[in-house]
């Protein structure tokens, strides 16, 4: 008799362990694309963030556009453009250091 009870309770243990491992094959595939899921929407918050910001950005610098003349040359000026009777000077850039020289 205590031979088919160690079987009963070893067909139970089987039987409990093989559906707690379906349940893990079923889930786990669901929570790894939880998780790229989320990575994913982090991401896209953060970018929403910086084009918010860039929009805010743009939006003050529309306003100032309206209402400062000065901001409005300053940004003409650093377009290379000038004032009518204005004469613009380009000199070409030097990018190379002196020499130094070797008696």
């Amino acid at each position: 008799m205590n031979f088919w009870v160690l079987i009963y309770r070893f067909a139970w243990l089987v039987v409990i362990t093989s559906c707690v491992v379906a349940v893990v094959c079923v889930f786990l595939p669901k929570t790894h694309n939880y998780q790229t899921l989320q990575k994913r929407k982090d991401g896209l918050e953060q970018g929403n963030a910086l084009m918010e910001s860039r929009d805010r950005q743009l939006q003050q610098n529309q306003k100032r556009f309206r209402s400062d003349p000065a901001f409005v040359e300053r940004v003409a000026r650093e377009q290379g453009m000038a004032m009518p009777g204005e004469t613009i000077f380009r000199f070409p850039a030097t990018n190379s250091l002196p020499r130094k020289v070797t008696p």
